[in-house]
């Protein structure tokens, strides 16, 4: 595949690839999450679970395209597929394309990115955040090599939204779901008090936050007030509530 010389320099970069993909089914798997699964030579895009991809989205100004960034639910290089989930209630460009982009759409990605991964040396691996964050939760989770053991802390608006994770039998699992309850979505209170909660288990484990940016900031002081160290914890915010992210596809950070 040709690329301009801008598009190469930024795959060097990041050591990402540039891939065609084809968008061949979408479903509805909750009032606010979208799968998409799209066809393609997706053999370059097999990274690290919990790893992202690039897509250009189309925005109501034609000349501006912005850019989004989805983490792979799954890639399936046998069946050449790539499944996305995304939450779509932003109202974003990001949302629209993913609830409007018409089946047999062709689309360029680059992947696969992120410093976010499972810690695969870890006893137990406990994932907190909102909707934006079940992709890449699930997707670590499911990689975690028996016996192990995955907790999850995730707050939803509705309960209708609540998909769960299918883990091997041998996999430990502990799930904790928080109503939002009508708080703001930057507003932390819920998933502190749930993992003020929680009792930890032993030996050592990893923590894995992601959600809206202030939500993830706190979490991340809470973490370490429990007297984790920075090692192990990795920490990813999707969103900023009320700004809209950046046009690489980043929330924008305070100045």
């Amino acid at each position: 595949m040709t690329v301009d010389s801008k598009t190469a320099a930024l795959l060097e970069r990041l050591g990402a690839h540039l891939v065609p993909l084809v968008l061949i089914r979408r479903e509805q798997l909750s009032p606010r999450l979208i799968e998409l699964e799209f066809s393609g030579l997706v053999e370059d895009l097999v990274g690290k679970p919990g790893n992202d991809i690039m897509v250009d989205i189309a925005t109501t100004n034609p000349d501006k395209a912005a850019r989004r960034r989805y983490s792979i639910r799954s890639v399936d290089a046998t069946a050449r597929r790539l499944r996305l989930w995304i939450e779509t209630t932003s109202g974003g460009p990001g949302s629209t394309w993913a609830a409007t982009l018409p089946t047999g759409s062709a689309i360029r990605v680059i992947g696969p990115r992120g410093q976010v991964s499972l810690d695969m040396q870890a006893d137990w691996h406990l994932f907190i955040g909102d909707l934006t964050f079940l992709s890449a939760a699930y997707a670590m989770a499911e990689a975690i090599e028996p016996p192990g053991q995955a907790l999850f802390i995730i707050e939803v608006e509705d309960q209708a939204d609540v998909v769960l994770p299918a883990l091997a039998e041998d996999i430990a699992v502990t799930f904790v779901l928080v109503d939002r309850d009508g708080r703001s979505p930057n507003d932390p209170a819920g998933l502190l008090a749930a993992f003020a909660a929680l009792a930890l288990p032993e030996l050592d484990g990893h923590i894995y936050l992601g959600g809206e940016l202030r939500v993830v900031a706190a979490l991340r002081a809470a973490v370490k007030d429990r007297g984790l160290s920075d090692d192990q914890v990795h920490a990813k915010s999707y969103w900023r509530f009320g700004v809209a992210n950046q046009p690489h596809g980043e929330p924008k950070k305070d100045d």
